[in-house]
């Protein structure tokens, strides 16, 4: 429904792909909150907390809250001020085209991905409470997600986003609320809580405790700041004001709201003490305690609620990221090597442009739906596909946003070095986490960084950037 009302205030390509850029401060909280607020946070870190305790947890919710507040000090004013509508236009802009579509051939796999990772989840969701076969829950949601996002494009997107938060709060207080009385009480939890359960930092000793620390830190929350779905909250925010203190505001949330699944896992581990869940239930797949959480402690009514709200947070994510895949495939490649060298007018281009988004919704859609039946395993895709976005594009953001000197050549040697090294670890190991994954996270922004510096410095009598101020819509 949301998808059709937004359907009739889309009249071009710059409604359909930034909202028309005057969206207020509420629903720029409201649509960074539910963006990131996705399977991988309720599913997984829940399951990853039950595990690890809190320091399981570090990458997601912390590190990706923090990745939101950096993002909203440094980088969101100077977005919000270009005349682009995509984060490959960036690239493409100051280091000309073949890096943008290196770019972008970057992120599209990443985002495929992360919306898989959505579908995955609400596959287990609905497999479990209501016994609905996985294939057909993973089908459904597939097709719901396309048909919105389809229909109405970001407008959709972020109202469906701001409704869906309302929903995930009341989900998540409920079974909060209900989950400590059920147990009987904060002091019952306490009593349950491991040993070791809120340690925040590293309790080993040497240098390698903190090392891992770091990688646990830096892949996702500095792996995140170069997102397309972030950028694309910058570019529809009313002005440069209302998009950086939506960032801090949600990003503030996020954390605060990011407890609650922390929480939670201890609930599960009071109740596997007290024997009313098994624990052999989560001994190979932790990720499956939310929804039997849910079933134990819920009558019909709370039920209901609580899978709304997870289904609706995991829903945004997933149009989301399904969206800003379908723009970088439309935006910035098939705009530029066929839209722009078409003799048609404006009014033709832009036509062309809201048909090829669409198409390209229900082709990223497909894509995704296939390659999440490929995997199980929710957190661990999440992780891999930040930390190849943190390896590869971290830098040559930065230095899009933030520099002057660097180069298309050091810019491409960069990106070319943290690939390969990430490319190299999983050929080798035949897996997407090669180890050690400390290395895998840290070095390939290493190589990324050196190889940027250096190239741009021998080259800078060959090639120029071009200055950014040259797309500020206040020129």
């Amino acid at each position: 429904m949301v998808g059709k009302i937004a359907s009739k205030k889309v009249s071009n390509s710059d409604d359909y792909l930034v909202a028309g850029r005057g969206a207020p401060l509420l629903l720029i909280v409201g649509t960074v909150f539910a963006t990131f607020w996705g399977g991988g946070t309720v599913i997984g870190a829940t399951g990853a907390a039950y595990n690890d305790g809190i320091f399981g947890v570090i990458e997601d919710p912390f590190a990706a809250g923090l990745a939101l507040i950096l993002i909203g000090v440094f980088f969101v004013k100077i977005l919000r001020k270009l005349r682009i509508r995509s984060i490959g236009e960036l690239y493409s802009y100051r280091f000309g085209s073949i890096t943008g579509y290196f770019a972008a051939a970057v992120m599209i796999p990443t985002y495929v991905i992360w919306t898989s990772v959505q579908f995955l989840a609400i596959g287990k969701i609905l497999n479990v409470l209501f016994g609905i076969n996985f294939t057909l829950s993973y089908i459904m949601a597939v097709i719901v997600v396309v048909t919105f996002t389809y229909m109405g494009g970001l407008v959709a997107v972020v109202w469906t986003d701001f409704i869906q938060m309302i929903i995930i709060l009341i989900g998540l207080v409920t079974i909060l609320i209900v989950g400590v009385n059920t147990v009987g009480g904060i002091g019952t939890i306490v009593e349950n809580t491991p040993k070791g359960y809120w340690n925040f930092l590293p309790t080993g000793k040497g240098i390698m405790p903190w090392i891992t620390y770091l990688a646990m830190w830096v892949g996702m929350g500095l792996g995140n700041i170069p997102s397309p779905d972030i950028a694309q909250r910058a570019f529809m925010a009313k002005d440069e004001k209302t998009a950086k203190r939506g960032m801090v505001i949600a990003g503030g949330l996020y954390w605060t709201i990011g407890f609650i699944p922390v929480i939670l896992a201890l609930i599960g581990i009071t109740l596997v003490n007290k024997g009313v869940l098994d624990a052999s239930l989560f001994a190979q797949d932790s990720e499956l305690l939310i929804p039997f959480l849910a079933k134990q402690l819920l009558g019909p009514v709370g039920l209901g609620v609580f899978v709304a709200s997870l289904i609706s947070a995991i829903l945004s994510s997933a149009s989301t990221s399904l969206f800003a895949t379908a723009v970088l495939c439309s935006n910035d490649i098939y705009k530029t090597i066929v839209i722009d060298k078409l003799k048609n007018n404006n009014v033709k281009k832009e036509d062309q442009m809201l048909k090829i988004t669409r198409f390209f919704v229900v082709l990223i859609g497909a894509l995704a739906g296939i390659g999440g039946l490929a995997s199980t395993d929710i957190y661990d895709l999440t992780i891999f596909a930040f930390t190849l976005q943190f390896g590869v594009l971290f830098f040559p953001f930065v230095m899009a946003l933030k520099s002057k000197w660097v180069n298309t050549y050091g810019i491409i040697a960069g990106m070319l070095g943290g690939l390969l090294v990430n490319v190299v670890g999983c050929i080798s190991q035949l897996s997407i986490i090669p180890e050690p994954w400390e290395f895998y996270t840290l070095v390939p922004a290493l190589v990324n960084f050196i190889l940027i510096v250096i190239v741009s410095y021998i080259t800078k009598n060959k090639n120029k950037a071009r200055p950014l101020e040259d797309i500020y819509f206040d020129k």
